[in-house]
């Protein structure tokens, strides 16, 4: 797991969560009230099987969020958002997706983060206008609204349009 640094000088409000998830990792954007990027995170493992891997990153981003609560210490709620599994290559694909997303809703909610699910195309729709937008646009989008260095991997750029959409559907409902 890479180490997060929440830097908390100048949050006021609240710290909107995205989370894309896939059966190697989980990636972690977060964002402000502001709409600027604060953090990312990535919890994964190369193990063989997903088995072995989901054991593996799933308990490394459980005690990471219990940390993240600590640091917070109930000073900036936390809005997270987690992509609904979509159905993709087959089904045990689908259901290992599935399971991580699942995980990571439970884990934010057993760390009192408020956290739902929402659906790649309508998060894709709310924030680049189009349901069905590639991982292309998604990623230009993503550089030109906080830049080229925030977005090592594609799964970042999907995390911060999720937190976005979390934080504008929590503050314009």
């Amino acid at each position: 797991m890479e180490v997060i640094t929440l830097n908390m000088d100048n949050i006021k409000g609240n710290l909107y969560m995205g989370l894309d998830c896939s059966s190697k990792a989980i990636h972690c954007v977060w964002v402000d009230d502001q709409e600027r990027f604060v953090a990312e995170c990535k919890w994964g493992s190369k193990k063989n099987t997903f088995e072995e891997r989901f054991l593996d990153f799933c308990v490394d981003f459980w005690d990471s969020l219990s940390k993240i609560k600590v640091t917070l210490n109930d000073v900036v709620p936390v809005q997270a958002a987690v992509e609904a599994a979509i159905y993709i290559q087959n089904p045990k694909a689908t259901i290992a997706i599935a399971s991580v997303a699942g995980l990571a809703r439970f884990a934010c909610h057993i760390n009192g983060f408020d956290c739902e699910f929402v659906d790649n195309t309508k998060w894709k729709r709310d924030i680049l206008g189009k349901g069905n937008a590639s991982k292309l646009e998604i990623k230009e989008f993503a550089i030109e609204k906080w830049g080229k260095d925030k977005f090592p991997e594609q799964d970042f750029a999907d995390a911060a349009c999720i937190a976005l959409w979390k934080k504008r559907r929590y503050v314009d409902g």
